[in-house]
């Protein structure tokens, strides 16, 4: 599996987004309100009258003397008056209630400050960590600690923000009566509309940050072990949660939005109409349902409402910009949700594909709480019992191979000594080597049953590795004699015979260095057709060989003692040989030995012809 690439660490554009998302709330409902409002301030201030004043004069102006001049004088003249009476009936907790807005923008920028105080460790650690360079410890234990709490630590920032502005907001607009029911109408509407921004966008900060933690800076920062082991907090939760939220914010919020919409665009039919609406104004109001309304308190009713031409088009274009924050929330939402899901599936996938990797490279990171890391933790739990098994299944395997060699079971055909069955037999011509230790009873009974056992095992500790590195291996001990067999070449078991000579100096120094006497051997040498298989009954069987082959090597190694040689073979392994000019030997005998009719001619190997070789 590829190593991840490392990711940069990003926290100011999350800050950005969100605070965009706020305004992109924020103000294109405020400015349709003040659309809405804007006709009933005119009328609560006694503009509108003089506005119509101002209008029809400049029509009477323009009419009569036809000049551009006079119109444009007119109309500085009718600003500078309207100028004048704004001033005059200007409220100061109007003016209050934009030193809140104003507040609200200089705490945002406290948060931007704030955010980026906080997240500079973490972006100075994955910067170096990008660019091959050691973070340092006291970096790396900072972010080790702070990282899982990034999420809350950075939307309780906004959060503490949004929180002071809007506290001072709402005291302005409830804890004092504002005169203009307008404004106090505009300025409630304004503030409640800032609470829900405010919420959806650190709403959408702490998801975004808590994703980042989860499935980018994660296994960048903790050690293997925390990974697997789940640093993230075990109080969890569901991944129907998850669906919720996401179900929530791509159907809820645009249909909130919308009925927002329309709750703004609507009049009061009672509210506009003071009087019985005249048949004009009936048919624009109720269309083809006029004829069966003839009730006048029902075309009063305050139940009933209409949409004028202004307010419709500011409605859709409210829900326009309303529709396109909501597939802006869509798109993070469903991304991060679907994210959350794959990214952990497919790495036990890629883990589970995955093959001669150690223990800690099978597991896969716990990235969540929900039932997805409940299920990579059990598949941890499962890959940890395997590797267990299959760690105990080796150990096994290896103790097994060391009464059974693995060369025995080759030679069957098998490949696990689970494989092998009672009455498995191979017919093959090997090489039969026998070494036994001369004048051993004699040593052993100077020695204490333990000192026994010592001595052979530390004498086998020289012998056995050098049958093995030969090609060879050991199918049984008996007594102080050793039977190896050589199923490739009879020149390994030659070879194998000298070397163990060799040996054999090597440990007659460590005896006479721990006041013991030294000691001989002497080694026969045979090939011939043998029978390998397994022997025994249900309840206990063994490998062996049976031949005749056996028991001449064992009777030539019987031989050493008479000749007084190390190293005795027979002819057969000597017209076996493909070089046999690579070694040094004598003729002795023509001998014949016990248990067989035919006699046998044997040699005396002596060492290896370096310059034959």
């Amino acid at each position: 599996m590829k190593t991840k690439k490392i990711p940069a660490y990003f926290s100011f554009r999350i800050y950005l987004t969100s605070l965009l998302l706020f305004l992109m709330l924020v103000f294109p409902i405020s400015l349709i309100m003040l659309f809405k409002y804007g006709p009933y301030w005119l009328e609560e201030k006694g503009l509108t009258q003089s506005v119509q004043q101002y209008s029809n004069t400049a029509q009477n102006q323009v009419s009569n003397d036809q000049t551009l001049a006079l119109n444009d004088s007119l109309n500085a003249q009718q600003l500078l008056q309207a100028d004048k009476q704004f001033e005059a009936t200007s409220n100061p907790r109007e003016i209050r209630f934009g030193n809140a807005v104003s507040l609200l923008f200089r705490m945002l920028t406290v948060a931007l400050l704030l955010g980026f105080a906080f997240n500079y460790p973490f972006q100075r650690f994955f910067k170096n960590k990008r660019k091959g360079k050691d973070p340092g410890e006291k970096l790396g234990r900072f972010c080790r600690k702070w990282l899982l709490q990034v999420p809350l630590i950075n939307s309780a920032i906004l959060a503490f923000s949004f929180g002071i502005a809007l506290v001072f907001m709402g005291i302005e607009v409830f804890g004092a009566d504002i005169e203009s029911t307008t404004s106090r109408q505009f300025y409630r509407q304004f503030f409640f509309i800032a609470i829900f921004a405010s919420f959806l966008s650190t709403f959408f900060m702490f998801f975004w940050f808590r994703f980042r933690v989860r499935f980018k800076y994660l296994e960048h920062v903790y050690d293997s072990v925390s990974l697997y082991k789940s640093p993230i907090n075990k109080t969890g939760n569901h991944l129907v949660h998850h669906l919720w939220i996401n179900s929530i914010m791509t159907t809820l919020l645009p249909l909130s939005i919308v009925i927002f919409y329309l709750s703004l665009s609507i009049s009061s039919i009672q509210t506009s109409i003071e009087n019985k609406p005249s048949t004009e104004q009936a048919e624009v109001l109720f269309g083809k349902y006029l004829h069966i309304i003839d009730n006048t308190d029902m075309l009063l009713s305050a139940k009933l409402f209409y949409v004028n031409a202004i307010d419709s088009l500011l409605m859709f274009v409210g829900i326009f910009s309303g529709i396109l924050i909501s597939i802006i929330y869509l798109f993070f939402f469903v991304n991060w949700t679907n994210q959350s899901i794959i990214i952990p599936i497919e790495e036990m996938l890629q883990k589970m594909r995955e093959r001669d990797k150690s223990e800690l490279e099978q597991l896969a990171v716990v990235r969540t709480t929900d039932e997805i890391g409940k299920l990579a933790v059990g598949y941890n739990e499962m890959a940890g019992r395997i590797t267990a098994n299959i760690r105990e299944l080796k150990q096994t395997t290896a103790a097994s191979q060391r009464f059974v060699p693995q060369q025995f079971l080759n030679i069957l055909g098998k490949h696990h000594i689970t494989e092998v069955m009672l009455g498995d037999q191979i017919q093959k011509e090997m090489t039969v080597l026998f070494v036994d230790i001369k004048s051993f009873t004699a040593l052993s009974e100077q020695l204490s049953p333990k000192a026994n056992f010592d001595f052979m095992n530390a004498y086998l500790k020289y012998m056995e590795p050098v049958i093995r590195k030969h090609q060879g291996f050991i199918d049984k001990f008996i007594g102080d004699s050793i039977m190896a067999l050589f199923a490739e070449k009879p020149e390994h078991a030659l070879d194998a015979a000298l070397e163990m000579q060799d040996c054999l100096q090597v440990f007659n120094a460590e005896l006479v260095k721990n006041g013991m006497e030294s000691i001989a051997t002497g080694t026969g040498i045979h090939t011939g057709s043998l029978m390998l298989g397994m022997v025994g009954g249900e309840g206990r069987m063994e490998g062996t060989v049976i031949s005749d082959a056996v028991n001449l090597a064992s009777r030539i190694q019987g031989l050493s003692r008479i000749f007084d040689e190390k190293i005795i073979f027979s002819e057969t392994t000597l017209q076996k040989l493909q070089n046999p000019e690579y070694y040094t030997f004598k003729y002795l005998d023509e001998v014949k030995v016990k248990g067989r009719v035919n006699t046998v001619k044997i040699y005396a190997l002596q060492s290896l012809n370096i310059q034959k070789i």
